[in-house]
């Protein structure tokens, strides 16, 4: 009877410390699930250099991150992870922006994060070789190629010396610095009243006729001139000095 006791003593001992130690290592287990880790500020970086050569490449520029504002002790869950940036629409990746930071562990989206960004941009775009007046009609002689900061020509710089040339100035621009496409209009070549050559061409047809301009442009834009045959106004594209172009 004392042995059977002792026996049965020993196989309860044995259970309570299997019991013990399934506890234990679920604990362990549930502890290593719901354990959180820091997300590395060096790591947010890289994702954010990352997407901005993705979103500036082909363009050319010089680009730097002047400021990128992370928050800070960022907590994770402990597993595969995957940083997505998404930036606001109509943002051309220079000057300030607020991007978001959508971090997904295990597949499933834990934190929503706001990024402060600056981002500089230079490239090599058309600027002053001098002083020019408003008015000026731009020559090649006026114009020279530098390196500025996009941010001073509002992200329209003109950066071929064609889409320059020939144009005039709606402003003065100071000697050295970058001209802007907004700046610049094309200089009439057709006057309001002038007798133009009006020209219909499709499929080796060429038809002329003579009309008279309504109104002023340059070269390439459209103005309304009359067709003297038929005294109908329509719009037409200036091909010359003298030649304006419809489509049929």
């Amino acid at each position: 009877m004392r042995l059977v006791c002792t026996i049965l003593a020993r196989l309860l001992t044995i259970g309570c410390l299997c019991c013990l130690v399934g506890a234990v290592s679920g604990n362990a287990a549930t502890f290593a699930a719901t354990a959180t880790v820091p997300l590395p500020e060096q790591e947010v970086r890289g994702a954010v250099e990352r997407f901005l050569a993705e979103k500036l490449e082909g363009r050319g520029w010089d680009t730097t991150i002047r400021q990128l504002a992370i928050p800070q002790g960022i907590r994770i869950s402990n597993g595969p992870r995957d940083l997505e940036l998404i930036a606001p629409a109509g943002w051309d990746g220079w000057g300030p922006a607020t991007i978001v930071l959508v971090v997904r562990v295990n597949g499933s989206v834990e934190k929503n994060l706001s990024l402060r960004l600056q981002v500089d941009a230079r490239t090599e775009m058309l600027a002053a070789t001098r002083q020019l007046l408003a008015g000026t009609v731009l020559s090649e002689a006026d114009l020279q190629f530098q390196k500025h900061d996009i941010s001073q020509t509002g992200g329209h710089p003109v950066k071929n010396m064609a889409d320059a040339v020939g144009k005039k100035l709606r402003m003065t621009v100071r000697a050295g610095a970058p001209i802007r496409s907004n700046q610049l209009v094309n200089v009439p070549v057709i006057v309001s009243g002038q007798l133009v050559t009006i020209v219909a061409e499709n499929a080796g047809i060429k038809i002329t006729v003579s009309g008279r301009a309504r109104s002023a442009g340059g070269i390439g834009e459209l103005i309304r001139v009359q067709n003297l045959a038929s005294n109908k106004e329509i719009s037409a594209r200036i091909l010359d000095a003298s030649t304006v172009e419809v489509g049929f």
